[in-house]
């Protein structure tokens, strides 16, 4: 117990190091709540469906500007270390490269997390969809598919960290990659919004592949910083 307690604080002190950084700064959440909000604008002036269609398009909705919000967050996700040049150190501090990346993995979540409850009432609203007793269950649902999301996307940020167009490679490793995820993703919505139903096979696959994501991308990690 005694070896696992810093290890876990050393994972608190690095996500609230990050979160508190960003609020300080105002970068990385308030440029995801804006491009959040402008793509639900720009869906909804393309679209102007009527409340049953909009119903419809809901899954696809949230899902698509989740993850290009959360792309954007993971692109800066090694901003701080990368400008005061303190990636080197952060490597040679002694901590398991798993708790560096479960740190960096936390504050991003985090993040990504504060912009989604802003987000789902925002598309409601701005789509007339009278949703409100399900919300909590499609929180409960962008939560799963952005723990799967994020633990992939910051072993591939911290691949692409050093490369020139490193947002565009992100986003062209990540999309392929996460597929699976997103499919199951936006058919769990779907379900929740026909059928209130939060159980079934979309949501059993939803773990599925956030298991698979948060076994393998520490490790990758690991074994990335290594080389």
């Amino acid at each position: 117990m005694g070896g696992v307690q810093p290890v876990l604080k050393a994972i608190y002190r690095l996500a609230w190091k990050d979160v508190m950084a960003d609020f300080r700064h105002r970068s990385t959440f308030s440029s995801m709540l804006f491009f959040s909000v402008a793509v639900l604008l720009v869906f909804q002036a393309a679209f102007e469906p009527d409340p049953r269609e909009a119903q419809r398009l809901v899954p696809g909705l949230l899902w698509t500007t989740v993850l290009f919000t959360t792309i954007m967050g993971l692109g800066r996700v090694f901003q701080s270390e990368e400008e005061n040049g303190a990636f080197e150190g952060l490597m040679l501090a002694p901590l398991p490269r798993g708790a560096i990346f479960f740190g960096k993995w936390l504050g991003n979540l985090a993040l990504s997390l504060m912009v989604m409850v802003m987000l789902v009432p925002l598309t409601l609203i701005l789509f007339n969809v009278t949703l409100w007793s399900r919300v909590p269950m499609l929180l409960f649902l962008l939560f799963l598919g952005t723990m799967g999301l994020t633990a992939l996307g910051v072993l591939l940020a911290a691949m692409t960290q050093t490369a020139r167009s490193r947002e565009t490679l992100l986003a062209l490793l990540l999309l392929p990659l996460v597929s699976p995820l997103l499919i199951a993703g936006v058919q769990a919505m779907a379900v929740v919004i026909t059928s209130g139903d939060l159980s079934g096979p979309w949501l059993n696959l939803l773990l599925i592949f956030d298991a698979i994501y948060l076994a393998l991308a520490p490790w990758g990690f690991g074994w990335l910083v290594e080389e």
